[in-house]
Formats: C-alpha cells, structure tokens, sequence
C-alpha cells in the first residue's frame, strides 16, 4: 500500500509538473508551419511535442504515419495548403517553456486535474484516498480513488477496489470514470464501464463537466462491492474445455484472433499460476474464476498487444463478475 498518496499530495504532484502551463487561443490565420515539430504563431515560433504533433496532424487531416516519415519542407507544404484553406478556425495551445505539448478544441472548455479528482473523492466519500496515481508531461492523469470498506481479503488473496479516472486537461482522450477491483497478488485489474451512459463534454461548461465526474464516480463506487461478490461467486463455476470457453468469450467481444493467441499462451506460465494458492487446480478443476482471471493478467501485464485491447480485456474481467451469465462448461456458449 506504499502507493497511497492524499488530494493533497497529488495536487502537488499536478502542480510539479503542470504549473506554469499557459492556455491560449489562436486562428489559422495567425499561424505558419515551420516543420512537423516547430509552428509559428503571431511571429512567435513554438516547438511542438509528440502529442501535440499528432494532435495537429489530426486536426487537419493528415495522417500522423504520413508526416512522421515526411520530411520538414513536405509537412511544412502540406500543413500551409490546409491551414490556408482554412483561416477562421480556431484551437487553443497549451504551452509551457515555449513547448506547445497539446492543442484543444476551442469551444471545449478547460477543466483543472484538481476539480476532477477532488469531485471523485468526494463521490467516493469520507475517508478516501488515492492509489495508482499518474500524470504525465502531456497532462494525461491516472488515478484510483478508494477507502478501507473498497478493500477486501478472502482466503485466495487480497483485493482493493475503488474508482478509476482517466482525464486529461487537452481532452486527447476520453475522459473515463468506472468501477475498479484489483487482485493485489498479481495486480490484476478489472474495470467495469457505466452502461448505457455517455460521458458529454462538448456543449457543457466546466461546472457541469466537473458535475459529471461526480456522478459517475458515485455509480462506479457502487458497482466494486458487487464485482467482488461476483468474482468470488465464479469459484464454484467448472469449465471443462478451457479454450472453448476462452475462445467463446473472445468472439461474443470481436477480439482478434492474434490476441486470443496470446491469451492462450499464458494460461500454462508460471507467472500466471503463481497468481493463485492451489495452481494445480488449472489443471484438475479449472473454473471461471480462473478463466476470467486470465483476461485481467493478459490485459494487466502483456506488453505486446494494443492498449485498447488490454483495456478490453480487463473491462471483460469487471463486466463478467458484475453481469453474471451461466456458461456451458464445455462449449462455452450462454445458458
């Protein structure tokens, strides 16, 4: 648990690496591009991040993989046709040491890290506190919110829930509010998504955003209780056939085949059967338990598969132990 930090303490962090970052609009017709990592706004030059290249790159329609093999004077030509065709738009820079690391639509309104972490805390309720804390230069902020009665301990190992948020100040990805449980012997994650509800951003003012970090927090904090009750219930589950039910799992989700591959590789590692007290058990009596458990590790610890099928995967972990389904133990198809 040495990864605890408070509100406090992650604000400092935010302000460590984000302080002295400036926001400011600008036009097309006040900017000029330079390079694919330099452009110039108002005469003023700024050197352009990774991110904030691809961002760009985005915004105007021309593929990243293109510009990144293109080079400057090529970019440069292709950006000043597109950014000519269009003067009258607008974006926001976000700056800092005269490095632009993001850009924003300009009618999406900013939203302090703070103000998102401290709406889920309070969602949360008293006594919470923070685990898994990240923020990167490019304002992209990870975090779990918990407290003791998310944590809980049975005879197979220790699990910690809470609520997982996602958020980045450039809006360059969507910002993500779900239920959280994590074995903490392997670190398995499982992650359980709000159904039937999407997070709105465009068309509402930052209060109102701030609002709804809120309210999903407080139904994320309510589905952990259930998802461990859930993963618990998958013990007494038998599989028979262990790849048809891996494999049934992985069609009713559109997973590729390259990825079910790889799920398959790990269920006789032994770092896999370590995550459990009695690894002899998959093989004598393999159970959904050990099955889902699969897609969390997979999904927690390979390094060679895409970030949104790991994402995937542990949403599968969190959707199957909340939305329970009775399985046939042979085929794996719903019963």
């Amino acid at each position: 648990m040495s990864d605890i930090i408070t509100l406090e303490e992650a604000a400092s962090r935010i302000e460590a690496s984000a302080g002295g970052t400036e926001i400011f609009p600008f036009s097309f017709s006040d900017i000029k591009s330079r390079s694919k990592d330099y452009l110039e706004i108002s005469g003023q030059s700024y050197g352009l991040g990774k991110q904030a290249q691809k961002q760009f790159a985005e915004f105007i329609s021309v593929p990243f993989p293109y510009v990144s093999r293109s080079p400057n004077e090529l970019v440069a030509l292709n950006y000043n046709y597109l950014i000519d065709e269009t003067p009258n738009r607008t974006l926001n820079a976000m700056v800092k040491d005269n490095d632009i690391y993001a850009f924003s639509e300009a009618d999406i309104p900013h939203v302090n890290h703070v103000d998102v972490l401290n709406a889920t805390v309070e969602a949360v309720g008293e006594g919470s506190y923070i685990k898994n804390f990240s923020f990167d230069g490019n304002g992209l902020m990870n975090a779990v919110v918990t407290r003791d009665d998310l944590n809980y301990d049975d005879h197979d190992t220790p699990y910690f829930g809470g609520v997982k948020v996602r958020f980045s100040d450039s809006w360059s990805v969507h910002p993500l509010v779900e239920g959280y449980l994590e074995r903490q012997w392997c670190t398995n994650g499982a992650t359980s998504q709000i159904e039937k509800r999407k997070f709105r951003v465009k068309g509402h003012s930052s209060d109102a955003i701030i609002e709804q970090f809120a309210e999903f927090a407080a139904i994320a904090k309510d589905q952990v209780g259930p998802m461990f009750e859930g993963f618990i219930h998958l013990r007494n589950e038998a599989v028979g056939n262990v790849r048809e039910v891996i494999l049934r799992i992985c069609q009713e989700n559109k997973i590729p085949t390259k990825v079910f591959n790889r799920i398959m590789e790990y269920w006789g590692t032994d770092g896999f059967k370590s995550t459990f007290p009695r690894p002899e058990d998959l093989i004598n009596k393999p159970t959904m338990y050990h099955v889902i458990n699969l897609f969390t590790y997979v999904g927690t610890h390979c390094t060679d598969i895409s970030s949104d099928h790991k994402e995937l995967l542990r949403a599968i972990g969190g959707s199957s132990a909340l939305s329970h389904h009775d399985r046939c133990n042979s085929c794996g198809g719903l019963v």
